[in-house]
């Protein structure tokens, strides 16, 4: 059986690949950047875009619910679609007001994670000897779900566009981290080769 090399086996188009995926990594780590620099507008931008999600998904399962009438669940596929059209709708028309609850339910779902990360510390048997790690999680969860709360409204200002740049620049991060391995790794295995 004859070996192949990496470079031969992905061919001349992994490098073009990876070329693409480094350039795209840098426009996620740009972005993150200038979303944490100006989270209100971040805020306001995500919430935005997922108005339009909301809409053209109600608007999707709404034709779908006409096109797939005969098949059982048209009344309720219909009112989801339904539901999910209004709400994107709401959230294009009040971004500010779309922004302040989502803020708000964050802190709740905070909160919640907390409790139950804290519960679940004490209460599961597996993992025991780092309980103490998941029980850490939970409290410092807990703290920033309070936070959020007794902040609101000011923290709808800059929190969803901080946690969404947050999240931006790192997945940007570990893209280039993977893309410039992959590069690095078939360039070695060519040198060898």
């Amino acid at each position: 059986m004859e070996s192949t090399s990496l470079p031969e086996l992905l061919g001349p188009e992994a490098k073009k690949a990876t070329g693409w995926l480094i350039a795209l990594s840098i426009v996620m780590i740009l972005t993150g950047i200038v979303a944490i620099a100006m989270p209100g507008i971040s805020s306001v931008t995500f919430t935005l875009i997922l108005g339009w999600l909301l809409l053209f998904n109600g608007i999707v399962r709404i034709v779908n619910s006409f096109r797939s009438k005969p098949i059982r669940g048209f009344w309720l596929s219909l009112i989801v679609g339904i539901l999910y059209a209004i709400s994107g709708v709401i959230v294009i028309s009040n971004p500010i007001g779309a922004v302040l609850t989502l803020t708000w339910l964050f802190g709740f779902l905070l909160i919640f994670e907390g409790i139950v990360t804290i519960i679940s510390a004490f209460v599961n048997k597996t993992g025991r000897s780092l309980a103490w790690l998941l029980g850490l999680d939970g409290v410092i969860t807990l703290i920033l779900g309070i936070l959020v709360l007794s902040q609101w409204p000011q923290s709808a200002i800059w929190l969803i566009g901080l946690y969404i740049g947050i999240s931006i620049l790192m997945s940007g991060l570990s893209l280039l981290v993977v893309a410039l391995s992959t590069r690095r790794a078939i360039q070695q295995t060519s040198v060898e080769a």
